[in-house]
């Protein structure tokens, strides 16, 4: 018996949503049975998508289950996707009543390959019929023979498709058994429901059709057969008592061909209740990574979509949220984001691996935000080096460690020490080009150089992206808002910088506030920030040209602060340091000075990281350095600024549990107040933030 998959963290609100919508006794009385939305999971690439599709089949494994995979289907016909979930669907189950799909399996007779039906002789087309489905039952008597050895063929698209006939034989004998005579008379009797027409019309107009090269025939082919599919369920469930509805987990559907079955089935969800037919019992759980694809997803603003949280999904919520009179199908659809990990689920997961991984858990959530692909990566990595004996200088080199990487989605690859072999590649450029496949190289090269702006639309405002394709240009915001990796800013404060408290300097009386536009996933931008850093400074496109031009764009545009942002990321730290010891005077409060001081010191560093020398000697060092005058006049502010700076960088913030930076900061801020009389209150208590021992 196969191993259960791992328990993916974090979705008990979606796992709830799956039960609700599966259970068809008890509480969801109140609600129609079948009347079901189409759950989509969204999220972004590495958020984990296939993993939570198959911890639902592993639970939803003793009722009628089905699995498929668009990802490398092709352009796969909406009834040929109905067959594989109806192959799935009719697995034997033990103390369960079979699936039966006889109209399905007669319509796939009629426009099997290679079959015509004579349409000037009734008799003739018939007794050709009756001969295909003679065919397909001793084709059935060999799958029954061989069905213990294709059972993981539940995952249907990683074997070779069976042919249609091949298909409808294992829906006869591989899984559900009806006879064949039982399967004539019930799926000819649906197909002559129409009484203007004789029996075997239908199926010989059908046949017809599917040799047809008119997309509207062969349109026609797929409705009808996958009406036939939710005709064959709605009977297997009038049929006998069951407690569930069946499942179709459909992984990838904004790949060609998820599409298009989706939308046909939402479209005869519609007909099916005008017709006042009863809900059909099919449970739909497809994910999809980017939401161009997805009904449903609407804008909240300029940016980002509005899409359901995985912890607030309810059946009640997508049933709330129908119109009284609908003008279309998209309120059928039920977008929901799937989450990054908060940090006690990524110590809940480094606790799965080794004892003593928790303990640099912090590290990993700070850098990833929780991405899980991510996660799991730099979790291998850290695992290796505490086996390895190392310490804070290993763990600050992290992104420069070495791994093998592994093909297949959520491959991680397997991180060693330096002087890998094979096709080793640094862990950052290896999870960059993971996360980053589905994009095109000059759309990949063009993120490098947006990584620069604090906001991504900035960076196109600002004129970076000139030097690109028009194509270029135009495509890439919503390429990137698409695929989920724009997110709302985090409130710089003392909760990034390795101190306690968070969101305290929300909207204090400063006169230069910051925009609060969608920014760029954190983890995405360091890695980014890590490409655009290592340009050389002979290539047209790098690290001081993008943030030159983005400082005088800010001061064209009166933005004082972020154009300090980038004057620092240009190292121009004594410029800096001057203003915020004028504007410490200015400003009507502490509250407002503090936040012009975290948010330009919030600026990346074009090199974050110095593993031979600690983060308190490194902040010290640059304030000589870049801001000698300001050292002179002011050294506390200096300092304190500096090592700010680096505490930007969560890899400048070890050991987790008593961070060294917390120290100089807590010291830098306590001096300040020495010499602010009417800010001592204030910063003593920003100060105390950082203080270890409480």
């Amino acid at each position: 018996m196969p191993e259960p998959p791992e328990h993916p963290v974090g979705i008990e609100g979606i796992e709830a949503l799956y039960r609700e919508c599966r259970q068809r006794t008890g509480s969801t009385r109140r609600r129609r049975e079948g009347d079901l939305p189409v759950i989509v999971l969204v999220g972004r690439r590495g958020n984990g998508k296939t993993a939570v599709l198959k911890w639902l089949r592993h639970r939803g494994s003793r009722r009628p289950c089905a699995m498929y995979d668009f990802r490398d289907a092709g352009a796969v016909r909406p009834h040929e996707v109905a067959r594989q979930i109806a192959f799935g669907l009719s697995q034997r189950l033990h103390r369960q009543p079979p699936l039966y799909f006889p109209r399905l399996q007669l319509g796939l007779l009629a426009v099997a390959p290679g079959l015509t039906l004579d349409g000037s002789d009734a008799r003739l087309a018939g007794a050709q019929l009756r001969e295909a489905l003679r065919r397909d039952e001793a084709r059935g008597q060999f799958a029954d023979q061989v069905s213990n050895a294709v059972g993981f063929l539940q995952e249907l698209n990683l074997l070779p498709v069976p042919g249609v006939a091949f298909a409808a034989g294992l829906l006869l004998r591989g899984r559900s058994v009806l006879p064949p005579r039982a399967v004539w008379r019930t799926g000819l009797a649906w197909y002559s429901r129409h009484r203007q027409h004789a029996p075997l019309d239908a199926l010989v107009h059908l046949n017809k059709l599917s040799r047809s090269t008119s997309p509207a025939d062969l349109a026609e082919v797929d409705e009808q057969l996958c009406r036939a599919f939710l005709a064959d369920l709605r009977a297997g469930y009038r049929r006998g008592r069951r407690d569930r509805n069946c499942t179709v987990l459909l992984d990838n559907v904004d790949s060609p061909g998820g599409r298009p079955f989706l939308d046909l089935l939402v479209r005869l969800r519609d007909t099916d209740a005008q017709d006042g037919l009863d809900p059909d019992p099919l449970v739909v759980l497809a994910t999809a990574s980017t939401i161009r694809r997805v009904p449903g997803v609407s804008s909240a603003g300029p940016g980002l979509p509005r899409i359901r949280q995985a912890e607030a999904v309810s059946y009640r919520d997508w049933a709330d949220s129908r119109p009284a009179r609908p003008h279309d199908s998209t309120w059928r659809w039920y977008p929901v984001q799937l989450p990054d990990l908060t940090a006690a689920e990524v110590s809940r997961l480094g606790a799965r691996l080794a004892p003593r991984l928790p303990e640099a858990t912090p590290l990993v959530h700070r850098l990833t935000y929780g991405h899980p692909w991510s996660v799991h990566l730099l979790h291998g990595a850290v695992s290796e080096i505490i086996g390895q004996g190392g310490g804070d200088p290993e763990l600050r080199r992290i992104l420069e460690r070495e791994v093998e990487p592994q093909d297949g989605e959520g491959g991680t690859g397997a991180p060693h020490g330096a002087g890998g072999t094979g096709g080793a590649v640094r862990l950052e450029q290896h999870a960059l080009h993971h996360l980053l496949q589905d994009l095109g190289d000059q759309q990949r090269r063009a993120l490098v150089l947006c990584s620069a702006a604090r906001e991504f639309d900035t960076a196109t405002d600002a004129g970076l992206l000139t030097r690109f394709t028009e194509q270029t240009q135009r495509t890439l915001g919503q390429e990137v808002r698409s695929r989920l990796w724009l997110v709302d800013p985090v409130p710089e404060d003392a909760g990034t910088r390795g101190g306690r408290g968070s969101g305290y300097l929300l909207g204090p009386a400063a006169p230069h506030l910051l925009s609060s536009g969608p920014v760029m996933h954190t983890w995405l931008r360091l890695l980014l920030l890590g490409e655009l850093a290592g340009l050389p400074d002979s290539s047209p496109l790098n690290w001081t040209t993008a943030h030159e031009q983005l400082c005088g764009w800010h001061r064209d545009h009166d933005r004082p602060v972020d154009a300090l942002y980038h004057r620092l990321a240009l190292g121009g730290l004594d410029e800096v340091v001057e203003h915020l010891s004028a504007r410490m005077w200015e400003l009507p409060g502490t509250a407002a000075w503090l936040y012009e001081l975290y948010a330009v010191t919030a600026a990346p560093m074009r090199r974050p990281v110095d593993p031979e020398v600690s983060a308190a000697e490194r902040a010290d060092a640059l304030a000589r350095e870049l801001a000698p005058r300001s050292f002179r006049d002011s050294r506390s502010l200096a300092v304190l600024t500096a090592a700010l700076w680096l505490a930007a960088d969560p890899r400048n913030r070890l050991p987790n549990a008593a961070p060294e930076l917390n120290y100089t900061i807590s010291s830098m801020f306590l001096e300040l107040a020495v010499t602010s009389d009417a800010r001592i209150a204030g910063l003593r208590h920003e100060a105390a933030r950082y203080d270890v021992h409480l």
